[in-house]
This record gives structure tokens, C-alpha cells and sequence, in this order.
């Protein structure tokens, strides 16, 4: 493939801190843009490869293999290849791709592809703020924001901060900014970087 038809914008970061929102409005913004949430990747739940918490009788769901991240990359893989490509000599860029999900970094191969990575943060204190709200399926039970969530957020951070390759080529977000804040600063760089 001599040129690249495919810009790959990750999305990453803690639980509650606006990845979807931020990701379907920059699809919304940028012509020729697709996006691709790691939420719609979750097994089943009567899925045997799910890691039981015994003392909240509940899976755990912060684990990247509670994920199809194989089904999720074949899809990324499909989209990209597939696309049309024309007869060109220059190095135009076509389309955009936004990857989102809380661990989507987590997987080497998909973090590989992308041409920008950004990693949204929160305090604690704000991200059960915001989480407490959500409903979700299964839902949580009490107790699993505090034994699961966020240790499972803290542990894959700290990995991700101790990476140099990775730090090097990520930029950190303060997820307690407003969501423009953070929406006018992707969108700025990306557009910059394809014009």
C-alpha cells in the first residue's frame, strides 16, 4: 500500500470520562470519518471466558478479555483494506478512523495502527461521580466501582505511564476539563496534522 488511505485516531482513558461523546462528535465534525467503540465488543455474558469476583458474585468487566479484541481488530483490518482506493501518486489521506474504548490501548496490535492516541483522566472522586449515574447491563452491584473499577483503571494507567514508546507517542487529557474544551483540542490538532 503505497499511500495511506486511513488516518487512526485513538481514544482511551478512565471510565465515565466522555471518550463516546467526544469520539461520535469528531465523526460528526470530520468529513469521511468512521468510529469504532470497543464498547459494542463485550462477550456475552454467558460467555465461559468471563472471570468471575466471587465475593460480589459478579463478572469482571474491566478486563481486556472480557472483550472480542480478535473480532474487533478483523473488523478494524476489513474496514481499511477494503476501502476503495483511487488512482492516485500522492500521499492523500482519505478517511479517518476513531477507535474508542477504555482499553483499547491495552491491545498492542490495535494501539499499533493508530496515528494519534489520546488517553482522557480522572480524579476518583469525579469518575464515580459520573459513573453512579450510568445504568448499565448487567449493572453494577455495590461495591464494584470501588473492589474493581477503579483499581483495574489505576493498574492499566500506570502501565500505560511506565511505557516511554507509548508516552511518547500519547497525549494525556485532563478529563475534568469541559467536553468542548477537550472536543476543540482534538479536533484542532487533527485538522492541522491533515491539511
Amino acid at each position: 500500500m503505497s499511500s495511506k488511505k486511513w488516518f487512526i485516531v485513538g481514544i482511551s482513558g478512565a471510565t465515565c470520562s466522555g471518550k463516546t461523546t467526544l469520539s461520535n462528535q469528531l465523526q460528526k465534525e470530520l468529513k469521511n470519518s468512521v468510529v469504532i467503540h470497543q464498547d459494542n465488543y463485550f462477550l456475552p455474558q454467558d460467555d465461559p471466558r468471563h472471570v468471575k469476583i466471587n465475593e460480589l458474585n459478579h463478572f469482571n468487566w474491566e478486563l481486556i478479555t472480557s472483550m472480542d479484541m480478535d473480532k474487533m481488530y478483523s473488523d478494524i483490518l476489513q474496514l481499511i483494506e477494503s476501502s476503495p482506493s483511487k488512482e492516485s501518486s500522492s500521499e492523500t489521506i482519505e478517511n479517518i478512523l476513531i477507535l474508542d474504548g477504555f482499553l483499547l490501548f491495552k491491545c498492542e496490535v490495535i494501539s499499533n495502527l493508530c496515528d494519534r492516541k489520546y488517553f482522557i483522566t480522572l480524579t476518583k472522586e469525579e469518575c464515580w461521580e459520573r459513573r453512579k449515574g450510568r445504568v448499565y447491563e448487567p449493572p453494577d452491584v455495590p461495591g464494584y466501582f470501588e473492589k474493581v473499577t477503579w483499581p483495574e483503571y489505576v493498574k492499566h494507567r500506570d502501565e500505560l505511564i511506565k511505557d516511554n514508546d507509548f508516552c511518547n507517542t500519547t497525549t494525556f487529557i485532563d478529563g475534568s476539563k469541559s467536553k468542548e474544551e477537550i472536543f476543540q483540542m482534538i479536533f484542532t490538532e487533527i485538522k492541522k496534522l491533515l491539511s
